[in-house]
């Protein structure tokens, strides 16, 4: 019988390893490998689910397996409209599936006035319907620092801000016991307070400040601004919808393609050993969000919740 509703806990699910305390990073990542997410035999009919950063990667097979499970109406949010035709022809090629089943918004997460203007025709779209789940997984990692015409970092902007705006403008479309979900990382874990000194223990200044940018420090720095972002919905959101986080692990994906050639061909091998594929990843993104009201605030890793 397929599940509605996982009953998430702190402690490995029946038929699910339990990593040994004591391993260092490299161990970590082979033990995630080696022991990837189950992938539960979940039904989404009758729902009305957004994934946004869904053209590649995570979020594509996130998609995938939203309408293989059968979402009623599953909505895109990619950057533009070739994109969304393109991400739309090939879940519908890997799952049968009506072409009414899928449709896309454009939105580009370098903007608020973009993504204000993704919600206001997203309000349009589940008028109706209202919306059961939102996957929120557009990001990237630069490798340099880049300014957005907003005046932020290019990650700052697209992975924590223009990710809270719209999560906050989502809130209002959310239905009783529906669910947002943000994909994030334990990268946060990894954060210095001394990297904030100088900044008055701001890590917005810390992330936004081009002097001295280091791109492990940005990647971590908004990993956790993430969780503070997350968290922060969730007190508004309320009780009754469901807010959490994610971490699929370290994937196979394209998120360092903009990475220097030495660090894409290093990652490549290291992708061999150490890497879950997409297709894993995505089952933890899948699976956050049928989890109960027992994960709100928390991150989903590895099948178990972390506070």
């Amino acid at each position: 019988m397929s599940l509605n509703v996982i009953t998430a806990r702190e402690t490995p699910p029946p038929g699910q390893a339990t990593r040994p305390s004591g391993l260092g990073f490299v161990g970590k990542l082979r033990w995630g490998a080696k022991h990837p997410p189950l992938d539960f035999d979940l039904s989404f009919a009758g729902k009305t689910v957004l994934v946004t950063g869904c053209n590649t990667g995570l979020g594509f097979e996130a998609a995938v397996k939203y309408s293989a499970l059968g979402a009623d109406k599953l909505i895109l949010g990619v950057r533009t409209a070739a994109k969304g035709e393109a991400t739309k022809s090939r879940i519908l090629s890997r799952t049968g599936r009506g072409p009414e089943s899928i449709t896309y918004l454009v939105v580009d997460l370098a903007t608020f006035t973009s993504v204000r203007a993704f919600c206001a025709s997203l309000a349009k779209e589940v008028e109706h319907s209202g919306l059961d789940i939102a996957l929120l997984s557009a990001g990237l990692a630069p490798p340099r620092y880049e300014m957005s015409s907003e005046g932020w970092d290019m990650a700052l902007q697209v992975n924590v801000l223009s990710t809270a705006l719209m999560a906050r403008l989502l809130v209002p479309l959310l239905k009783p016991t529906s669910h947002l979900t943000f994909v994030n990382s334990n990268g946060n874990d990894l954060v210095e307070r001394k990297w904030f000194d100088k900044y008055e223990g701001s890590m917005l200044r810390m992330a936004n400040d081009p002097d001295g940018w280091d791109a492990m420090r940005s990647y971590c720095t908004v990993k956790l601004l993430g969780l503070v972002v997350m968290r922060a919905i969730a007190d508004v959101a309320g009780p009754d919808v469901v807010v959490n986080a994610v971490c699929p692990g370290m994937c196979k994906t394209d998120l360092g393609r903009d990475q220097p050639w030495l660090s894409r061909q290093v990652m490549g091998l290291a992708g061999k050993f150490v890497m879950r594929s997409a297709e894993e990843g995505g089952r933890s993104l899948v699976s956050a969000t049928a989890l109960g009201v027992e994960s709100r605030g928390k991150l989903w890793h590895n099948d178990v919740l972390y506070p």
